[in-house]
């Protein structure tokens, strides 16, 4: 009987093919030796850690999930969710540094969810850092801070219907622009960045 590959032993061989010591994977992905051990046998996994790792080790896991359903344990409607997300997340890995090199702009995606923050606490999953942009797989950020009264929240919307929203700091002025992470095409993309970078002033 053949073993079935899941995503865990994907990332598993591709630790070994860059002959990665184990303790140096463990602490580039924020984690310890053991439990890099239990992502090697795990058959799902969290998108921010997923996200983590395939910039550590260059390789868009996101993309491969995509092509092929069967590298996760799918047996649930929200396991199928977590399936598209994945696939939105490639895609905009894919797609929008390319974009934003294109447009001659800082094509550097950060992460968004600090280590630090305990997981109940709403974060955007992807920013541009530089620019003040953050994406947020499936949403938007600010509908949940939509009460909050330390923010200025204003939503945006182009003539063809790209809609993002300015988050502005009552306390000190800051701003972000919200964009809502869910699959686009490339050609969905450039018209959302360019439609952003046409209407704010960086």
């Amino acid at each position: 009987m053949i073993k079935k590959t899941f995503i865990g032993q994907l990332i598993k061989d591709e630790v070994r093919r860059q002959d990665l010591p184990i303790n140096d994977f463990a602490e580039k992905i924020c984690c310890s030796r053991k439990n890099v051990y239990d992502i090697f046998k795990k058959s799902s996994i969290h998108l921010d850690q997923l996200a983590r790792i395939s910039r550590v080790l260059n390789r868009n896991f996101f993309e491969e999930l995509a092509r092929d359903p069967s590298l996760i344990d799918i047996d649930s409607e929200e396991a199928i969710q977590e399936m598209e997300k994945r696939r939105a997340i490639s895609q905009f890995m894919e797609t929008v540094p390319n974009i934003l090199h294109k447009m001659g702009k800082q094509p550097i995606i950060a992460f968004g969810r600090p280590l630090e923050l305990e997981n109940d606490v709403d974060t955007p999953d992807f920013m541009l850092t530089f620019y003040g942009i953050t994406f947020t797989t499936g949403g938007f950020i600010s509908e949940k801070y939509a009460s909050n009264p330390l923010f200025d929240i204003r939503r945006i919307e182009s003539t063809d219907g790209i809609r993002v929203y300015l988050m502005i700091n009552k306390n000190n002025g800051s701003r972000m622009i919200d964009v809502k992470l869910d699959y686009k095409s490339e050609e969905e993309w450039e018209k959302t960045l360019k439609f952003i970078f046409n209407t704010f002033n960086f």
